[in-house]
């Protein structure tokens, strides 16, 4: 039997539908609110975490913490200044000069601290980020410690000879004393693609040294100058920290070498051979023997270094 649907029943059925609809959009709106404010709780806590963890890199584990020694961590290519994103991103191990030096002098204007040990496991950096740091632990009054451990080496061993001690494994690598900017020249590479260089400089020497070319001989002689004079400066202000090394004895062993550990100590280039324990113990005997020296823990990451 067919049936009639009549205009009431059609108001209805329209009615039903019209509501179904609004339901279903006031859900999603509910839900896009939802998310909405969802988003900036989730901010908000995840900045409040890294705070949480940086402060508490700061403060060094909260009033239980006994430590009295400082540790500063050289780790990875040293530069000047980094603004921390390398790390974060994964884009290569950098510590910068201006995060070690703070931490040096935050450890030298802190009472609880005593004395501070160097973590290095550096292959180097640039000559003046070295020279900073170096600069720094001199100026340092209470004693320092450098600890090499996997490498020691370059402008990260230049850093290392401004402490009072150096301590280092017999199988670290230590040393390498020299300056070097060598790079892999493409000029023809780019003339077997069909490409020629096109030379637009205000001045003779604005585009030397671009691998895109080759390096004429007056310029090549201006850059071995450079690195020449770089090397006679690293050499003297290395020997002139070091007392076991005079500057020809030093001269004689910078040909950009790396030596072992059990090889370094021999040569003055270290102290002793050994790590963190050896170094904790030549405090020890420094400060006050038989009173108790704990190595204080410290962050690795960028994500302290992002604020320096």
């Amino acid at each position: 039997m067919e049936q009639h649907v009549t205009d009431e029943q059609q108001v209805v059925i329209e009615t039903n539908k019209v509501s179904k609809k609004k339901g279903f959009f006031t859900k999603l709106l509910k839900v896009s609110l939802a998310f909405l404010f969802m988003v900036p709780a989730l901010i908000f806590w995840f900045l409040a975490a890294i705070v949480l963890v940086v402060v508490l890199s700061f403060s060094g584990g909260g009033e239980d913490n006994k430590c009295n020694v400082a540790r500063v961590p050289v780790q990875g290519i040293i530069a000047t200044t980094n603004n921390g994103l390398t790390g974060m991103l994964d884009l290569g191990p950098v510590t910068s000069a201006d995060s070690i030096i703070e931490k040096i002098n935050r450890a030298e204007n802190d009472d609880s601290i005593v004395a501070t040990i160097i973590d290095i496991d550096s292959p180097g950096g640039t000559p003046v980020a070295g020279d900073e740091i170096m600069r720094a632990l001199l100026a340092a009054t209470k004693p320092t410690v450098a600890v090499i451990r996997d490498r020691g080496t370059s402008a990260a061993y230049w850093a290392a000879a401004g402490t009072d001690y150096i301590v280092a494994s017999p199988v670290s690598d230590v040393g390498s004393i020299g300056v070097t900017m060598s790079y892999l020249e493409l000029a023809s590479s780019t003339e077997y693609q069909g490409s020629r260089w096109i030379d637009i400089s205000s001045g003779a020497y604005k585009d030397a040294g671009h691998p895109e070319r080759v390096l004429s001989n007056v310029e090549r002689e201006h850059f071995q100058n450079e690195v020449d004079e770089v090397h006679e400066y690293m050499v003297t202000q290395i020997a002139s920290a070091r007392d076991p090394l005079s500057r020809e004895d030093l001269a004689a062993l910078a040909d950009g070498r790396a030596y072992l550990g059990t090889d370094a100590l021999p040569l003055g280039l270290i102290d002793e051979i050994g790590g963190f324990e050896e170094a904790v113990q030549y405090l020890t005997n420094l400060l006050l023997p038989g009173e108790a020296l704990t190595i204080c823990p410290t962050s690795y990451g960028a994500l302290e270094d992002l604020f320096y």
